[in-house]
């Protein structure tokens, strides 16, 4: 689909997550771009992974596992990439660019976090991606525990800088935690950042952030049973230690494991950046089934994707 035009936007193209990543992934970065009930998403899988007997998960010819990394508002996949790197070392990883941002066409109307998991599950779906790592990221984070909570065949998560902050639940608020924490972070994923945020275009920003800010997380967690780790860097104003623990405290639906939450010390928001073998680490962690856990429902077959702050 390589030269696609989208509606009154710029003329697309897959882009390279090769790029975003670096040479050294070489042939293992494929990067499509897919229309799917309306909108445009761009998707880029890192790694043709076979079994790696060092996981926990390993038994014989089982496959690798599966890792969806979903990025924040008006962000793209392009500050996952040493998180993929690392995590590609451990199974296929699955990296989605939302609709409306990293260059994509604005959708034709205003998508709510559910509407974005809606879109993440059916991209999934189509790809045969079965029961990935969910990794969010800031806003990702809430396109994460929706699907979690409203779609079947999702079972763990790591949550990443989880937002919106409860007790700080304004725009005002949050830029301003968000100047505090971004004296923290590294040079090159505030550039990339502010990249992605030009070309995502303050209108869709500014039509999303409405939804982001709504979102009650803490309330959506109570309806999911899977697996879950929450992550914060120690600097990160955005998502204070006092609120991931909260979020870890939310009771978990019937049957459902005990949450941890864990601050990374010398990160900040965008701490998968600066930390990624941190994070990559609770991912894989999450690969390891319960022994007493069922056959995830299939969302397809096998090979998937997914998300957006």
């Amino acid at each position: 689909m390589t030269g696609a035009r989208g509606p009154g936007r710029r003329r697309l193209r897959p882009v390279t997550l090769q790029g975003m990543l670096g040479r050294s992934l070489g042939r293992r970065v494929t990067s499509s771009l897919l229309h799917r009930d309306g909108v445009w998403v761009r998707l880029h899988r890192v790694g043709t992974a076979p079994v790696d007997p060092a996981l926990p998960h390993g038994l014989p010819g089982a496959p690798a596992p599966a890792f969806l990394l979903l990025h924040g508002i008006g962000a793209s996949g392009r500050y996952f990439r040493p998180l993929a790197e690392e995590l590609s070392r451990h199974g296929v990883v699955h990296v989605l660019d939302l609709p409306g941002f990293a260059g994509l066409p604005d959708p034709p109307r205003r998508l709510s976090v559910p509407d974005f998991a809606a879109v993440v599950d059916g991209v999934l779906r189509a790809g045969g991606v079965r029961d990935p790592v969910l990794v969010g990221h800031s806003m990702g984070t809430q396109v994460a525990v929706e699907l979690l909570a409203g779609h079947a065949g999702y079972s763990r998560a790591v949550l990443v800088g989880p937002v919106v902050d409860a007790s700080a639940r304004s725009v005002a608020a949050q830029l301003l935690r968000f100047a505090r924490t971004t004296a923290h972070e590294p040079v090159r994923v505030s550039v990339a950042v502010a990249a992605s945020y030009v070309r995502a275009g303050a209108p869709w920003y500014l039509a999303v952030l409405p939804e982001m800010m709504r979102y009650r997380i803490e309330d959506r967690l109570a309806h999911v049973a899977g697996a879950v780790t929450l992550l914060r860097g120690d600097n990160d104003a955005v998502a204070p230690a006092s609120w991931v623990e909260s979020l870890a405290a939310v009771p978990t639906r019937a049957g459902g494991p005990p949450r941890t939450a864990r601050t990374v010390p010398g990160g900040a928001h965008a701490v998968m950046y600066s930390r990624p073998a941190e994070v990559a680490a609770a991912a894989v962690a999450l690969a390891r089934p319960p022994a007493d856990a069922p056959a995830p429902a299939p969302v397809g077959t096998q090979g998937r994707a997914g998300a957006a702050r």
